[in-house]
């Protein structure tokens, strides 16, 4: 038995029964995408080999590559999305994902050494940023757009070296890359990231806790106001508990703002772009 699921970023996602058991393959034949994701499958192994606990990691059993295609043959989870788990359970559930988040945060901190990226790393990033977005034909010549590209750049060329701890991070650690099974949380989809560090996942988790970003892509129907009141939850506790630490209070700002600014070069929809020239205002206003 073989089941197709909509996939994203050029892959094809398959569901397939061997025997008694599922397993879920991954394939790419976009040649844009073939590298990407055979790195997506290495750093999915690898955090696989560290990630405990309640945060677990699925298995890949076999990454098949030939000229022009690139496979993944991954353990298959029953589980929920996000709104769904959301929707289904009680504070006290909500807490314990909250502790289990902060955790695995925790073992990324660990496993990473506080490290000095250089100001031009941020610079050189902003600027191939800048380029892709230009070449945008919905807001590339959007004067919002450019108006928000010259306040981020003045605000970049401001900062000087930053200290952070470099090293590990899933890379697009969204509530959407998250599947709930339980008591247990499942991360997918592990993204490359221009800067390996853990600040990364705090800010692609506020991106959801505090944008309301994986509600905005979510397709089917849903409680927005009980929504908002659990990540309303889960954020205060994150930020309340990473303050402890001087590089979070730093420098989550300007990475929250080179987040969604890399997200407005792949804009295709006027509903989607009107949203993120609102959010990078909002952001811009707040510095």
């Amino acid at each position: 038995m073989e089941i197709e699921v909509k996939g994203h970023s050029g892959c094809q996602i398959d569901i397939v029964r061997e025997d008694k058991d599922l397993f879920v393959y991954k394939s790419t034949r976009d040649i844009k995408y073939l590298s990407r994701l055979k790195l997506q499958a290495t750093k999915q192994q690898e955090a696989f080999k560290w990630a405990e606990k309640d945060m677990r990691i699925p298995k890949i059993y076999v990454v098949n590559e030939k000229p022009g295609f690139v496979s993944i043959k991954m353990e298959y989870v029953y589980s929920k999305n996000f709104v769904e788990f959301f929707e289904s359970v009680g504070f006290e559930q909500i807490n314990y994902f909250i502790l289990s988040l902060i955790d695995f945060l925790e073992e990324e901190i660990e496993k990473s050494l506080m490290q000095t990226v250089e100001k031009f790393i941020l610079i050189d990033k902003f600027e191939d940023v800048y380029s892709k977005t230009a070449n945008n034909k919905l807001v590339g010549n959007n004067p919002d757009v450019l108006s928000i590209f010259d306040k981020s750049r003045r605000i970049f060329n401001s900062i000087e070296s930053i200290e952070i701890p470099v090293g590990c991070c899933h890379g697009d650690l969204t509530f959407s890359n998250i599947l709930f099974s339980g008591s247990k949380y499942y991360l997918i989809d592990f993204l490359d990231s221009f800067i390996e560090s853990p600040i990364t996942d705090i800010v692609k988790l506020r991106q959801d806790t505090v944008y309301m970003w994986s509600e905005l892509m979510y397709t089917g129907q849903l409680d927005s106001i009980r929504l908002k009141i659990v990540c309303d939850k889960i954020d205060g506790e994150l930020d309340t508990y990473f303050r402890k630490y001087d590089w979070y209070n730093k420098y989550y700002a300007p990475f929250q703002l080179m987040n969604f600014l890399r997200i407005i070069q792949y804009v295709k929809e006027e509903n989607v772009a009107d949203y993120l020239i609102h959010t990078l205002n909002r952001m811009l206003n707040e510095f």
